[in-house]
């Protein structure tokens, strides 16, 4: 009848918040009215205990047929961004209507330093350059001392290396904190023909090779409408006006080609909210049936939504003389 879900992502990283959801799943075909109380979580390693949260107080909610609610958020409580490589656990127990459910599920936690590649378009034009900086992630559970002794950036084109460099670093950067990343390094390198690459990105950092690899696209020529693509939106059609939530506003390519668009604007409204968001010169490389986000509303944008009443969650989406529009409703009720 009732069951706990708990949700957290493996291989969690380290140096980055760790985020664990607890969801209570209603399995019944109906709505229901339940008491919740004696609310317990524990996070652990072979150690012992990591992190404890118990709720003793009872609340009464309303469960919708086969939905959840959300009961937990670590990340609302408090933040744990420094765990040692291991193997963890989460248990959580309730009672629901005085019957006690309980859920437990595994992940695990990788310390690393970890390559950041910026600056790069979704695909660039014949002649124009490739601008990039690199940097380095401290992606573990300590404040640690980085000496990064080189970089090295190739691209490969059908397999094949067409550029290669070698920069010595050698420089030590001191006391880096948990999370915390440092600028290595700036690149640049201009197309004179098109095709699609693969640009790889390797560091040697506290003598330890780490590495990323990233696409890169050059064309000749873009879409000049957006006859190609559909507006969408996962939005909830109903939710509580103290639930938090998040959803997105999608680009969908309906062909079986990949698709290069330079947008003009990006405007997203939730009204009777104040929430708005507007972006200009987006360059969006779509492959075939793939998707494109181009707006999240994340759980901290929540506080947007005071009011039970009907929200318009408004897209429009403009690229030359054409332009799309897209309009769902939010029910959110108390």
């Amino acid at each position: 009848m009732n069951q706990l879900i708990i949700q957290v992502e493996t291989p969690y990283i380290s140096g980055t918040p760790l985020d664990v959801k607890i969801r209570l799943y209603n399995n019944q075909n109906k709505s229901r009215e339940v008491v919740i109380s004696n609310f317990t979580l524990q996070i652990l390693n072979n150690e012992g205990s990591v992190y404890n949260f118990s709720q003793k107080d009872s609340v009464k909610t309303t469960l919708d047929a086969l939905a959840s609610r959300l009961l937990f958020d670590l990340r609302r409580e408090t933040e744990l961004n420094s765990l040692r490589s291991g193997e963890y656990k989460v248990i959580a127990k309730a009672k629901v209507n005085d019957q006690e459910v309980f859920a437990q599920k595994s992940f695990t936690s990788v310390e690393k330093y970890q390559i950041l590649v910026e600056g790069l378009l979704d695909f660039y034009l014949v002649g124009e350059s490739m601008k990039s900086s690199i940097y380095i992630v401290n992606n573990t559970a300590a404040v640690r001392d980085l000496q990064v002794e080189y970089v090295k950036l190739s691209l490969k084109e059908d397999n094949q290396i067409i550029w290669q460099r070698e920069f010595p670093i050698q420089s030590k950067w001191p006391e880096v904190g948990i999370g915390r990343d440092i600028k290595v390094l700036e690149q640049e390198f201009s197309f004179d023909h098109d095709g699609k690459y693969v640009l790889t990105t390797q560091c040697l950092v506290n003598g330890s090779l780490t590495s990323v690899s990233l696409p890169v696209v050059c064309v000749r020529d873009y879409e000049k409408d957006l006859k190609k693509i559909k507006i969408y939106s996962d939005a909830p059609k109903q939710i509580n006006v103290r639930e938090q939530v998040a959803f997105s506003v999608y680009l969908q390519n309906t062909t079986n080609k990949d698709l290069f668009l330079m947008l003009d604007e990006v405007d997203v409204n939730l009204p009777p909210s104040s929430l708005g968001y507007q972006r200009r010169s987006v360059r969006v490389w779509l492959e075939p049936y793939s998707q494109y986000e181009i707006f999240r509303f994340l759980p901290w944008n929540t506080p947007a939504i005071t009011r039970p009443g009907v929200y318009k969650l408004t897209t429009k989406v403009t690229c030359g003389s054409d332009s799309k529009y897209f309009e769902s409703s939010i029910q959110v009720v108390e």
